[in-house]
């Protein structure tokens, strides 16, 4: 567990590095299982770790929409204004 959540802290500090990041209102929030979720799949699992994940469409200030895969307790509704940062590889994040 504390492998994850720092992997998840040095990939936010890193898109923050790089100035990237974009902001809008959360359409919807699905839930779905880890196993959809093929790059997580592939990681191994720690038993504290929630079974389930959230996919969240957002539409962005651009007009645009996107859709992020968020692991961990539900914490977005719909409505919700949010920023996503943008890695390296452009893959936004929560």
């Amino acid at each position: 567990m504390r492998r994850l959540i720092l992997a998840l802290a040095i990939a936010a500090l890193a898109a923050c590095s790089n100035g990237s990041t974009v902001r809008g209102v959360v359409d919807s929030v699905q839930e779905v299982e880890l196993r959809e979720v093929e790059d997580l799949a592939r990681h191994y699992e720690h038993p504290l770790v929630p079974e389930v994940g959230w996919r969240i469409v957002v539409h962005l200030d651009d007009g645009a929409d996107i859709t992020v895969t968020y692991v961990g307790e539900r914490r977005y509704a719909p409505g919700d204004r949010v920023r996503l940062f943008r890695g390296g590889d452009g893959t936004p994040m929560l």
